[in-house]
This record gives C-alpha cells, sequence and structure tokens, in this order.
C-alpha cells in the first residue's frame, strides 16, 4: 500500500492538515498547544480513539505532502513522545482539555474586542492577530473563534474613498454658518422634495429669492449653491461631495461601534445610491469598519513585503495605485529587481546538472533577496556534499563523532548528527560532538550536510560500542584479604577482574555475585593492582567489556612508626616532612590538652587518643594552616596501616614570639587594670612596672615583675596595684621557655585626692550648709555647683553657688541654695586643678530637698 493511501485519508484532510497544523507550527504556534487538533481528536475523545490517533497520525507525516515541511515535521516528531503521555493518561489529558478551553476563552474575548459586533475580519486583520500573539494562537485558533461568534473571514468591499478637498472643507462651513446638519439635507429640504433633482432653474430660482434678504446666513447659502452649481458642471456632479460627506459621518459612528454604523449606513437607501456607494447597507457598514478598524496602510504593506523577502506581493502593492514620481522611481527598480532575480533563477536551473554548486550559489543569492518556494525547491537539487569521513570511538562514558567538513562551498554549511532515527545535533557548525548511546549495542552514527537548512549528502560512520565503566569501585584490606565492591551500570550483565602482581604475574579474580571479589591469595605487605571490567551481552552472543579501571590493594603488615617528623613555620603554614613510608599514610594529629601520648602500636580505632586529625598524605609531606592548630603546638605522626596504628614521636611547632596588640591600662583607685589582645601562639606574659619611668625591658632589674597565663587573663584578668602618686610604666611581654618576645609598654598615672564634705547648719540657722574640705595635703580651688533634678556632671553643668580657693580658710565655708533653684537641688564639687581629683561624699548628702 502506497504512502498516501492511508485508511480515511483524503486530499481534502491532507489540505485541511496542512492549513490547521503544519503552517501553524511552520509560523511559530507550539504543536503542545492544541494536541487534540495536532492528532485530529475531538476535545471528549476515548481512550480508543486516543490510541487509533496516536498511531496514524505520525504516519500521515512521512506522506510526500508534507514531508517537504521539514522544520514543522521534526518538531512535531520530537513532540511526539510527550504528547503520547499527555494524551494517553486521563488525567493529564483532563488537564490539557481545561488548558485548551481556557485558550478558547480567552481568545473568543480578544476576537470579540476585534469585532465589536462586526460580521467578520479580513484576512490581513487575522493574520495581524496571529503575529501579534507571539505563536499563542494560529489562524484555524482565530477562525474558529469567529465562528463562536458567528463571524467569518470576509474580506471588505472597495468603497473608492474621496478625498478631503478645499471645496469639500468650504461647504462644510458653510453648511455650519447655515445651521444645516449634511449637504444631502439641504438638497432634500431647500433645491428638491426628496431627491437629487436639482437642475440649473432650481438654483436660479432660490439665488434669486436670496437677494432680497441679508444677513451672514445668506452669504453662507449662497457660497453653498455656488459650490453646488461648479459641482453640477464635472462629470461626477454632487456624488463626490456627497460620498465624502456620508463616508464621513459613517466614519464618526465607527467610534460608537459597528451597530450604530450599519443603523445610519440602512437609514437612507436613497443617499447611499446618490453618493455611488453600494446599495446593501451591510457591506457598505461592514466596508467601512475594516477601513477604520482594519486600517490597510499600503506603504507599511510594501514595507513588510520587502522585509520578508516577498518582493512579487511589493510590486502588486505598488502597482495597484496611482504613485509620485518618487514611488514611480521606487516600482521601477523593484520590477527590475524582480525580472533580475527571476532571470538568476531560470539561469540556476539550467546549472543544476553540470555545476551544481554554481547553481547553489544562485539559488543563494536569489534567496537573500526574495522568498520563492522555487529556490528552496532548487537546493533540494543541489544538494551540499557529505562529510568526507565520520569517526565514531568511545570515550569515558560517552561516545565521541567526529567527522570532515564537507567540501562543498556554496551558502551556510552545517550537519545534522542521528543515530538510527533520533537527531542527536539539528543544523550544528561544530565538527564534533558527544553522544550517550544503550551500553553494550553496536552503534552507528549518520553525519549529513546541511546547505541554509536544506539536506544534503549524508555520511555513515564504522559501528562502535558504549560500555561504561563500574561505578563507586572501592578497596579495602584486612589481615588475610583483599575486598573490592562496585556497582554494575544499568545495561551490564556482570563484571571480570585481573590481579596484577609487582613482579608482572597476572591471574584473573572470581567475582561471585558481579559486583564485588574477595581476594585471599595475597601476600601482606605487597601491593596489588586490579583491573575491574564491566561485561555487557552485546550481540549474537560475544560479550563486551569495557576497557577497565584500576585500584590498588593490599594486605597490611605491622606499621612502622615516623620518628623524624619535622616542623617549619612559612608565612602562615606549617610545612611538615618525615620519610616516607610507600603504601602507609600518614596522619597527623594535635592533642586536645597539648600532651601527646608516648610512642606505641595500638588498633587504628584506638588512634584518637592522640588527638583530632590535621593533616593526612602518603607523600612524606604536608602543609596545615596556623588557624587549623588553633595554638596547639604538638603535632604526632600516627602511621596507619590496615587495622593497626604506631603513634611516632611528637615534635612541637616552634612559633615567633610577637608582641601583644592593644595595651591598654584603666585605673581604678589604687588598682590599674591592663588589658591586650594575645597573638595565636602566646601562651604566658611577663608584666613589669616601674614609676620612675619606663621599664628597660623583661628583666629590667628595677621592675617589679609578675607572671600572667592565658588562663588566669580569661578568669581574672590582669590587676595591678599602684598605691604611689604620680607616672607608673607598665611593661608586657611574651615569654615561652625562657624566651621574651618584644615589649610593649603604657603609662598610667594616679593622680592627688581630696575629701570634702556637705552638712546642714545648726537648726537656728534654717537653710544653711557647712562646707569643708579635709585632708593633709592643700586642698586645689574648688567650685560647687547646684542644679535642679539631676546631679551636676561638669562645672558647667549647673549654677555655681560657692567657690573656695585653694588658700581658703580651714573652717567650714557658710552657703545658702537660691530659692529661684527648682526642688530638689543636687549638689557636686569639682577640682578646678586638673592633678586633683575630689572624693565625693555619699550621694544622699548631696540632695536638698
Amino acid at each position: 500500500m502506497a504512502e498516501t493511501d492511508l485508511p480515511g485519508l483524503r486530499d481534502a484532510d491532507v489540505r485541511a492538515y496542512l492549513d490547521d497544523v503544519i503552517t501553524p507550527v511552520e509560523t511559530g504556534w507550539s504543536p503542545h498547544r492544541n494536541l487534540f487538533r495536532v492528532y485530529r481528536l475531538p476535545s471528549d475523545c476515548t481512550a480508543d480513539e486516543v490510541d487509533s490517533a496516536l498511531t496514524s497520525v505520525p504516519a500521515l507525516w512521512g506522506i510526500p505532502e508534507l514531508r517537504e515541511h521539514i522544520q514543522a515535521v521534526d518538531r512535531l516528531r520530537r513532540g511526539h513522545p510527550v504528547a503520547v503521555r499527555v494524551l494517553s493518561d486521563p488525567g493529564e489529558r483532563s488537564v490539557h482539555r481545561a488548558a485548551v478551553a481556557a485558550e478558547r476563552t480567552a481568545l473568543a474575548k480578544v476576537v470579540d474586542q476585534f469585532l465589536r459586533s462586526a460580521p467578520g475580519m479580513p484576512a490581513a486583520a487575522v493574520a495581524a492577530l496571529v503575529r501579534q500573539s507571539a505563536g499563542r494562537w494560529s489562524r484555524p485558533d482565530v477562525v474558529a473563534a469567529l465562528e463562536q461568534h458567528r463571524a467569518v473571514v470576509r474580506e471588505p468591499a472597495s468603497l473608492g474613498m474621496t478625498p478631503d478637498t478645499p471645496r469639500s472643507r468650504r461647504i462644510t462651513t458653510a453648511l455650519a454658518d447655515l445651521g444645516v446638519p449634511s449637504l444631502w439635507e439641504y438638497l432634500s429640504r431647500k433645491l428638491s422634495s426628496g431627491g437629487l433633482d436639482v437642475h440649473a432653474d432650481v438654483l436660479r430660482d432660490r439665488r434669486a429669492h436670496l437677494r432680497t434678504r441679508r444677513g451672514a446666513g445668506v452669504e453662507a447659502e449662497l457660497t453653498v449653491l455656488k459650490i453646488v452649481e461648479q459641482a453640477l458642471d464635472e462629470p461626477d456632479g454632487l456624488s463626490s461631495l456627497l460620498r465624502h460627506e456620508f463616508l464621513t459621518e459613517l466614519s464618526v459612528a465607527v467610534l460608537l461601534g459597528y451597530q450604530e454604523v450599519s443603523f445610519l449606513a440602512a437609514a437612507d437607501p436613497q443617499r447611499c445610491v446618490a453618493s455611488g456607494l453600494p446599495r446593501d447597507p451591510e457591506t457598505l457598514s461592514y466596508a467601512l469598519w475594516c477601513r477604520r478598524v482594519h486600517r490597510s496602510d499600503w506603504e507599511s504593506d510594501y514595507r513588510q513585503a520587502v522585509a520578508d523577502g516577498r518582493l512579487h506581493a511589493a510590486l502588486v502593492v505598488l502597482s495597484s495605485r496611482r504613485l509620485t514620481g518618487d514611488w514611480e522611481r521606487v516600482r521601477n527598480a523593484l520590477a527590475a529587481t524582480v525580472d533580475r532575480v527571476a532571470a538568476d533563477l531560470a539561469a540556476a536551473r539550467e546549472l543544476e546538472d553540470t555545476a551544481p554548486e554554481d547553481a547553489a550559489a544562485r539559488y543563494l543569492a536569489a534567496d537573500r533577496e526574495l522568498t520563492d518556494p522555487a529556490i528552496k525547491s532548487g537546493l533540494r537539487r543541489c544538494p551540499a556534499m557529505a562529510p568526507a569521513e565520520v569517526s565514531a570511538r568511545a570515550h569515558h562514558d560517552a561516545i565521541v563523532i567526529t567527522w570532515k567538513e564537507s567540501t562543498s562551498t556554496a551558502g551556510l554549511l552545517t550537519y545534522r548528527v542521528s543515530r538510527g532515527g533520533t537527531v542527536i545535533a539539528d543544523d550544528t557548525d561544530a565538527l564534533a560532538l558527544s553522544d550517550v548511546p544503550p551500553s553494550g549495542v553496536p552503534t552507528s552514527y549518520a553525519v549529513q550536510t546541511l546547505r541554509n537548512g536544506v539536506p544534503g549528502g549524508m555520511a555513515h560512520s564504522e559501528e562502535v560500542v558504549l560500555a561504561p565503566e563500574v561505578l563507586d569501585l572501592a578497596v579495602e584490606s584486612t589481615m588475610l584479604s583483599v575486598h573490592g565492591r562496585w556497582r554494575l551500570p544499568p545495561e551490564a550483565v556482570g563484571a571480570s577482574v585481573t590481579r596484577i602482581a609487582p613482579s608482572g604475574e597476572i591471574a584473573e579474580v572470581a567475582t561471585p555475585d558481579g559486583a564485588g571479589f574477595d581476594d585471599t591469595a595475597v601476600v601482606p605487605g605487597v601491593q596489588y593492582r586490579y583491573l575491574v571490567r564491566a561485561r555487557y551481552p552485546g550481540q549474537a552472543g560475544k560479550p563486551e567489556d569495557s576497557a577497565g579501571l584500576v585500584v590498588c590493594g593490599e594486605c597490611p603488615g605491622n606499621p612502622r612508626q615516623v620518628d623524624d617528623l619535622r616542623a617549619e613555620l612559612s608565612g602562615d603554614t606549617v610545612e611538615l616532612t618525615w620519610s616516607r613510608q610507600s603504601g602507609t599514610p600518614l596522619v597527623i594529629r594535635v592533642p586536645h590538652d597539648g600532651v601527646a601520648p608516648a610512642p606505641q602500636v595500638l588498633r587504628a580505632a584506638d588512634a584518637a587518643a592522640a588527638g583530632r586529625v590535621v593533616a593526612v598524605s602518603d607523600t612524606g609531606r604536608a602543609s596545615v594552616p596556623l588557624a587549623d592548630l588553633a595554638g596547639q603546638r604538638v603535632l604526632v605522626p600516627v602511621a596507619v596501616s590496615g587495622p593497626l596504628a604506631a603513634i611516632g614521636p611528637a615534635t612541637r611547632v616552634t612559633p615567633p614570639l610577637e608582641p601583644v596588640i592593644g595595651l591598654h591600662a584603666r585605673r581604678f583607685g589604687p588598682q590599674v587594670v591592663l588589658s591586650w589582645q594575645w597573638p595565636m601562639w602566646a601562651t604566658d606574659v611577663r608584666v613589669v612596672w616601674r614609676v620612675d619611668g619606663p621599664p628597660t625591658g623583661p628583666l629590667d632589674p628595677q621592675a617589679t615583675v609578675v607572671e600572667i597565663s592565658r588562663s588566669a587573663y580569661a578568669g581574672r584578668g590582669a590587676r595591678i596595684t599602684a598605691t604611689l602618686p604620680g607616672e607608673h610604666w607598665f611593661g608586657v611581654s611574651v615569654v615561652d621557655s625562657g624566651r621574651f618576645g618584644p615589649m610593649v609598654t603604657v603609662c598610667s598615672t594616679r593622680l592627688r585626692e581630696v575629701r570634702y564634705s556637705v552638712r546642714r547648719a545648726a537648726w537656728w540657722r534654717r537653710g544653711e550648709l557647712l562646707v569643708a574640705v579635709h585632708g593633709p595635703e592643700p586642698a586645689p580651688d574648688i567650685t560647687v555647683v547646684a542644679k535642679s533634678g539631676s546631679r551636676p556632671l561638669t562645672p558647667e553643668d549647673g549654677v555655681e553657688i560657692l567657690r573656695l580657693p585653694a588658700l581658703g580658710p580651714p573652717e567650714p565655708v557658710r552657703l545658702r541654695v537660691p530659692r529661684q533653684l527648682r526642688r530638689p537641688v543636687f549638689l557636686r564639687a569639682f577640682s578646678l586643678d586638673e592633678t586633683v581629683v575630689l572624693a565625693h561624699p555619699a550621694p544622699h548628702l548631696l540632695v536638698v530637698p
């Protein structure tokens, strides 16, 4: 049975499928928006109808009438698996049905806005709506929405619009001055009894009647009569004036909706006849509605046609109307271009058999100027040369396909790569790509040359088999055996293992379950290599093996201690070196409390007693950032061999002695509190101080010395008792095993202190206070400040009520608080000498209620 003899398939079905599916897909419509239309199914289809359509419709894509539409058919084929899933599942089919219904509802609303009760839309308006939807709706969608509103795709009649002229503008102004809405009404009321039977005698009688009258209205009517008389002498008579006037009124009615236009067009049939317009009001109203709502701009049509390469359509646009001189030259140049391109196509057709590359070059040159199906057909008759060579090889878990570029020279050459009926890459300009085919199955690849998207020659590769390696391969060792484990790839049926000894001896190792092996025929302390291959069924009973992965395994002996671990500081890193032991990794640990365990051999699980791990290496070298040591200095080497571990002698990092940072002294009476930031490695500091000047160093014999540990500083801080007045100099330096770091100094001065008291006078001296200064040392100048509501903080924060000079009377001084100060009043004395501080009495004694 031929391809076109499919059951139930007629020429009308093919044309309908082209219009409903293929053409919309080619213009950007996604077939997944309406799978019922793509597979010719009703929205309430049954499971049997779906199964039948999913089988019969893909066969329709291969008939000759549709096969030429390569892009659309390829898009339908790529989306077929998704369509099968959606249409076969009742739940997903119901969701898709609801989505299609929602799209139809939305489009119906859009079309209703365009129609506004009109009986149809022009084809150009339908195409414009499809373009504006950007692939959401297609032309069949819009046609169906029009049918839902009882409308159709309908072209309007040609009206022969009369342009606006100075004469029409003059008569409109004169009629407005006259108070008459239109020329038609003026002619019907004043110059005839109901029609256009206007003669020269009627005009003469009306003019004679107006000569006996005066006013602006008379002048306006005389102007109208003069214009009417002039129009009657022309071939068209009054038809042009009446047509322009009536079409203008109808155009204004368009703003009110189609029903208003239709009502106005049907109101007076005689006016339509007199204006030279169609007698049928529906034809007239629809033509005017389309002209105003779906306005056609011929210049835009021309430019769009040129932009699309439709030169013949652009020439038709220019040839169908009267043009100015500039546009006539454009039309003539376009006609010459169309003739030249047609001649080039004819020449290319003659070169197809003798010089296909030259013919293709001519077709492509014409394609840059013109959009014509004959160009695509000609290019298909001049196919590009196939790649000279295609090779495919397995690389890791994929197949790498490479090919040599085609020898063709005309056009943009790209390539389509396929595996069987599956397209792997379409329209690529690369010369290599990778693919993951089914594992263990011989596969061949085809590379086809495309010239500007048109398929050409094809070349094939030899068969190649993808055999991925086993997954998650890992080897573990015990004292008596080596164990290997892995996961098989999905298509693998087993695995093979080959053991290779250091001497070169090769032996096969059994894999009972295909997912691992247990090798007991090994010698402790000897490292073996194991080659593990995944096995696939292949074809004709001949298995295929992968290239294989190599891992090493060794049954451990007793580990040897590392006794030469060396540590050197290099910037912010500790560089470690030791004598490497073959096959035995070394673990560097840091004891939690800084105390290293004694060298010994113990179980590997018990090696955690040596501290936390900071490095693991089997190369004899390792680097540890200082930040990972967190201030610890002791490093313990632990050699691990199977279930045992050997702890070696610890080494100690000798860090540089850095100065403390941010040394600061704060005085609290006789005590000075020192604070600083500790360097990373510092654990102890020495604090020295003296009164007569800065200490000369940590060993200054004239200074007082105290040592403070980091833990003591964290708990109690650093407090120094310095009772003597004057400057006290403090120095702090890091100390480590008898070594001292750079010393940082700070000075703290103890000021002289004087006490004062405030008390109430005898009861008969009500309101008086007694202020007295106490102490063996001379008192400074003192001011007493009062403030309402809160305690004064500075001498300026209040009202000065008393000032005592330095050599004032030794007995108490009497004072009164001013009455204008609001109670309670807070008192406070301030020293005017910066070297002396005042010791204040209890706060309640300084409040005057």
